[in-house]
C-alpha cells in the first residue's frame, strides 16, 4: 500500500466529519424576551409606526372596552383603549398585530337607551 491510498480516506473521513459539524453548529445570539434590540427598532415619529407591531415580544398589558358591549354589537367591532401604549383597537386589530387573549373580564351591566350592556376588559401578551 502505498503513503497516498492510506491518506484518501483519512483525508475523506476528516472532510465530512468538518462538513457535518458545520451543519449541525449553529451561532448562539441569546434570547431576546424583551423585544428587539434598540438599534433596531423604529423610530416613533416614523409615519409606519405602528405601536400595537412594534411593542416587545412577551409584552403584557390590559385594555378597556370604550363602550359597554351590548346585543347591538358584537364584541370584536367594539374598540378597546390600550392606554399602555395610547392606542385604541378592535380585538381583530390587536389579533393581526400579534396581541392573544389571556383573560377576559366582564364588568357589572350598565343599562343606557334601554339596552343593557356590559363594560368588558381584556389582558392581552405580545406573542410576534
Amino acid at each position: 500500500m502505498t503513503f497516498i491510498s492510506v491518506l484518501r480516506p483519512l483525508v475523506l473521513a476528516s472532510v465530512a466529519a468538518l462538513s457535518l459539524t458545520a451543519c449541525t453548529t449553529t451561532h448562539y445570539t441569546g434570547d431576546n424576551i424583551s423585544g428587539p434590540t434598540p438599534s433596531h427598532q423604529r423610530d416613533s415619529s416614523d409615519p409606519t409606526h405602528d405601536p400595537l407591531i412594534d411593542a416587545p415580544a412577551r409584552a403584557l398589558m390590559t385594555c378597556t372596552s370604550e363602550a359597554p358591549v351590548t346585543v347591538l354589537q358584537r364584541v370584536n367591532e367594539i374598540p378597546f383603549a390600550c392606554h399602555d401604549l395610547g392606542v385604541s383597537a378592535t380585538l381583530n386589530e390587536l389579533r393581526d398585530a400579534g396581541w392573544r387573549i389571556l383573560r377576559l373580564d366582564i364588568g357589572e351591566d350598565i343599562e343606557s337607551d334601554s339596552h343593557v350592556g356590559f363594560p368588558v376588559t381584556v389582558q392581552v401578551r405580545k406573542l410576534f
